[in-house]
Order: C-alpha cells, then structure tokens, then sequence
C-alpha cells in the first residue's frame, strides 16, 4: 500500500491559488511598470518640446505659435499629474497583490508541511510493520529449528 495523503485536494486547491495569486501580482508589477514608462515617456516630451520652445523664442516666434507650445506642455504637465495619481494607486495594487501572494504561499507551505509529517508518519509506521514482521519471521524459525 503506498502513501495517500488525505488532503490531496486542498493541496492542489491551494497550488492553483498560489499560481493565480502570482500571476496577479505580475499583472499588478507589468501595470505599474507600463505606468512609469509612459510617465519617463510624457517627462522626456515635456523637456523636449520646452527646450524646442527656448530655441525657437530665440529666433523669434508668433503669439499663436507660442501659445500652441504652452497649450501642448500644460497638457504634458496634466497627464504627468494624472500618471502620478495612477502610480499611486498602481503601487497599492501591487503591495496588496504581494500581500495575497505571500498569504497564499504561506498556507500552500503549510498543507505541505502537514503532507510531509503524515508521510514520515507512514514510512514509520511501515518501517515498524516491517520490523515486527521480520521479527515473527525469526521467532518462528527460531521455534522451528527447537
């Protein structure tokens, strides 16, 4: 008879929730790092189009123009604003998906850990069992051979 453990089950219920809770929190980390570099991204245009702006001022412009060039790096300014807000909330997301990640992981090691200890429970008890049967073995050919 081999060993069987009686929470077979919940072993592999809680395997499949660890897995899930990592993918979660991977999908949390590729989120927040999409974030932050689309934020590089509006950062580098804002200083671009302001060094643009001071090159060009120097040879002179229109008024149109230059208000374009304000307009575009007030809305760059507004979207790093909002980016920020996102990161934020993007970071929370990823601290709680770690937290359920790391939750999940502590209560799969612990059903394993209940599997180990019932395992070496059973290879002593077989162990045991084959001792005393090796014993009877002796006894009775011991027995035989008065």
């Amino acid at each position: 008879m081999s060993f069987h453990f009686r929470f077979e089950t919940l072993l592999k219920v809680r395997k499949i929730k660890v897995n899930m809770a990592q993918q979660a929190f991977s999908q949390a980390q590729r989120h927040r790092l999409n974030l932050e570099n689309l934020k590089t991204l509006k950062i580098t245009a804002k200083n671009e189009t302001i060094r643009e702006l001071r090159s060009r001022m120097k040879t002179g412009m229109s008024a149109l123009r230059m208000k374009q060039y304000h307009d575009y790096i007030n809305f760059l300014e507004d979207s790093i604003k909002q980016l920020d807000k996102n990161l934020i909330s993007a970071n929370k997301q990823v601290d709680m998906r770690r937290i359920e990640m790391l939750k999940a992981k502590k209560e799969h090691k612990a059903i394993e850990r209940l599997r180990e200890i019932d395992e070496e429970c059973y290879t002593m008890k077989q162990l045991k069992s084959e001792m005393r049967f090796i014993d009877e073995i002796a006894i009775l050919r011991h027995g035989e051979s008065l």
